[in-house]
Parts: C-alpha cells; sequence; structure tokens
C-alpha cells in the first residue's frame, strides 16, 4: 500500500501514523532509534507491507498489469490501490477524506523533526501539494504514476497502464474489495484493537 492506505492503517493514532509514514525510510535496525510510539508505527508499516506482498488478490491485480510494469507491478499496484481507497472511502471510514486528509497534514507537519532528513525534504512539497488527495482524481493518480516513473527512468508504459486500469477498474475494485478488509483485520490483530 502507498501512503493513503498507511495513513489511514495509522487508526488515528499520531504515532502510529508518523512511524507508518517514514517506515520506507527506515532501514534494518534504525527502528530502535525512535520513541516507542514511533517504533510501533514503523513495524506495523512494515507488517502491511509484508502482508499486501503475500496476499493472493494482490498477486492478481500485480499479474494483469505486469506487461506494463514489468518487475515494478509491486509498488505500481500500491499506488493503483491508494486510488482505490480513495474512490471506495465511504465504505471503510465515517469520517469525511477531506477532514482525514486535512488532520493528517497537520499531524505530519508537526512530527516533521522526528523524520528521517530524506524525508524532512520531501515532506513540506508533498503538504503544499496536498499529496493525499491527488489519489482522488485519474489526472492525480497519473501524476504519481509519471513522478514514479520518472525515478525508474521511464521504463514504464504510464498512459498504457492508466487506460488499463481504468477500462478494468470493476475487477480491480474487486480485488481490493476482498483485499483491503483482510489487511483492516491484519493491523488490528498487530495493534490489539480487536
Amino acid at each position: 500500500m502507498n501512503h493513503l492506505a498507511h495513513c489511514f492503517l495509522s487508526l488515528d493514532d499520531e504515532d502510529l501514523l508518523t512511524g507508518n509514514f517514514i517506515g520506507d525510510d527506515v532501514k534494518g535496525n534504525d527502528w530502535q532509534n525512535y520513541p516507542e510510539g514511533v517504533q510501533r508505527g514503523i513495524l506495523l508499516h512494515r507488517t502491511i507491507d509484508s502482508f499486501t506482498d503475500n496476499h493472493p488478490l494482490i498477486g492478481k491485480s500485480k499479474e494483469r498489469i505486469r506487461s506494463f510494469t514489468g518487475r515494478y507491478a509491486p509498488p505500481v499496484i500500491d499506488i493503483l490501490y491508494d486510488h482505490l481507497l480513495a474512490i471506495h472511502w465511504a465504505e471503510y471510514s465515517d469520517e469525511p477524506f477531506d477532514e482525514f486528509a486535512e488532520k493528517v497534514y497537520k499531524r505530519l507537519n508537526n512530527r516533521a523533526e522526528q523524520m528521517p532528513e530524506p524525508v524532512r525534504q520531501r515532506l513540506p512539497h508533498m503538504l503544499a501539494g496536498r499529496f493525499l488527495h491527488g489519489y482522488q482524481s485519474r489526472a492525480g493518480l497519473m501524476w504519481v504514476l509519471e513522478r514514479f516513473n520518472l525515478r525508474l527512468g521511464g521504463k514504464m508504459d504510464t498512459s498504457g497502464l492508466s487506460d488499463h486500469f481504468f477500462a478494468t477498474l470493476p475487477r480491480f475494485s474487486d480485488d481490493f474489495a476482498g483485499f483491503f478488509p483482510d489487511l483492516i483485520h491484519k493491523v488490528k490483530e498487530q495493534t490489539g484493537q480487536l
């Protein structure tokens, strides 16, 4: 899962949010250098990524896009699934999307000093661009995919990927609807909220 899902799965806990948000930038045992609540968020991030990577419905979705993405299908599915979460938001949260996103922006900004330097450098641009809101539209999703593709040196067919994804959106939505409740259950199990 990408930014939106990691933020959502922090269960309205600012420490979990901080750790979950920086999880990709904290390597090895460096998680031990953070306060306990943030540590739990970093470890939760790792659990979310591992569970996602090994779920059979994620495997089905990855196979549908592999001709456009090659070996980058796993991170691209994370991005596409954030779009699916955004468009199906009301099925998973009673909190309006805008209220959730604004709260997340404020909390991340408040905790920027606890973040690794690369994240601290990216965060102002992400906040200025209201990065969570980008997942709500096709144009925003394309922007995220294009930025990802640039980092790869243009190895993906993002236009073909986008056309294919939106032409077969119901199939991806079905995969997501089968997968995401399992992930929520896993997160609540790990955080002791079951």
